[in-house]
């Protein structure tokens, strides 16, 4: 990893400017969710819609912003996204003085859109200026960085939070999104790379490239066990998003701030998981299916026993499924998947995703309140399960087809 950035210095920008954005977002996300449940007495059916704010734009939208993405120059579009997010952070700030929830759930909606245009054409950027074969390492870096936020950014926003109060919070993120943006703005890339697709106008070659792009998506032989795969996750996750909170203050019976030590300690089993799976030697479509597998487990196992240690057992178990999943996931993507569909197949993910993760969150703050969290975590990790052993046998037809194909190339060159 160390020789790659030494000998990368666009990527090392690139990755280095991440940083700011991931922290922005965990110190973002954490004002947003205590702010959610002052103002609304601790309802879950509050975290609920803000939740559902921000994941269905992904839903609704997800497939045309893929289609921008890929038409777009995409350097500038990640910058000019960055800076719509921090812009948004205003918007956040009205919602907490004038004391509105259903404001909240605006800016949240907002703020999902600009992180759409943000993240779609982040695959195919770097890509620019990654060589296929140092793309694993990429994907691991990026992934260290996630997990090194995810240790330190719930502590750190909550800290923020309760000493400094929303509004300076707010204004803190703003000045994060808008370092990262001054960063990417600073990659040089030639006029070639820069240029997206064939400029084109009217609604039906947005149709058009749309429906192109999910046709390739749903018949790539790597991308479909990803897409069935990613429809268990997505539930699964989408009920743990509106549990995690009531796991630490119902089932465990702690105050609400103890989630940021227990999503640090995610952080940690994440940065050294991440590092492990760098050096294992499975194929990239095993640690897809096998990493949903372990997730689900994990998931299942954190409410075995009301104690921290447990939950905490359990989360380390989800942490290192999640690392191999996201690995093996983006070098797939970034190595099977034409450079000129990216973000199409990207947003095609993401909607196959957040299609059900947004039902997950629509329903689950209600089902809670006739249903133990017990049973309902449970049945997450199962989805989740079950959502691994698709995708394994899905891959497995996939290589099974394939060898009567080699075989009969073979006897032709014979």
């Amino acid at each position: 990893m160390i020789q790659f950035l030494g000998r990368n210095k666009l990527f090392r920008r690139y990755w280095f400017g991440t940083w700011f954005s991931e922290l922005g977002d965990w110190i973002r996300n954490m004002a947003v969710m205590y702010l959610v449940l002052n103002l609304s007495n601790h309802s879950p059916i509050a975290m609920s819609g803000v939740l559902f704010a921000e994941y269905v734009p992904i839903f609704v939208l997800g497939p045309i912003v893929g289609v921008m993405a890929d038409r777009w120059n995409r350097k500038k579009t990640i910058v000019g996204a960055n800076m719509c997010r921090a812009l948004m952070m205003g918007v956040f700030t009205l919602a907490y003085m004038v004391h509105a929830v259903w404001l909240l759930y605006l800016a949240a909606f907002l703020s999902s859109i600009c992180t759409l245009f943000f993240r779609a054409p982040g695959s195919s950027f770097t890509m620019q200026f990654v060589p296929e074969e140092d793309r694993k390492t990429a994907a691991s870096l990026r992934q260290l960085s996630l997990s090194a936020m995810l240790m330190l950014g719930p502590a750190v926003g909550t800290s923020l939070y309760m000493f400094l109060g929303p509004g300076w919070t707010f204004l803190l993120v703003f000045v994060l999104f808008m370092i990262s943006a001054g960063i990417t703005s600073s990659i040089r890339v030639t006029a070639t790379e820069e240029q997206g697709e064939e400029e084109k106008t009217g609604l039906r070659s947005v149709w058009e490239d749309l429906t192109n792009g999910m046709r390739y998506a749903f018949h790539h032989p790597t991308v479909r066990p990803i897409l069935f795969g990613a429809a268990f996750v997505g539930f699964g996750a989408g009920m743990i998003d509106v549990l995690e909170i009531f796991i630490v203050t119902d089932f465990l019976g702690l105050p609400e701030t103890m989630m940021a030590v227990l999503v640090s300690v995610q952080g940690i089993s994440m940065l050294v998981c991440t590092l492990l799976v760098q050096r294992m030697k499975l194929s990239f479509d095993k640690f897809v299916s096998y990493g949903m597998i372990v997730m689900g487990i994990g998931l299942g196992s954190m409410v075995l026993y009301p104690h921290l240690l447990a939950t905490a057992a359990g989360l380390v178990v989800f942490s290192l499924g999640q690392i191999a999943l996201n690995i093996g996931m983006a070098t797939l993507m970034q190595t099977k998947v034409d450079y000129a569909y990216q973000g199409r197949v990207s947003m095609t993910f993401q909607t196959t995703l957040i299609g059900l993760m947004t039902i997950a969150l629509v329903s689950t703050g209600w089902i809670y309140a006739v249903l133990p969290i017990r049973l309902l975590v449970v049945c997450g990790g199962l989805f989740i399960v079950l959502g691994g052993c698709i995708c394994y046998m899905m891959f497995r037809g996939k290589a099974a087809a394939a060898a009567p194909s080699m075989e009969k190339g073979f006897e032709s060159h014979v």
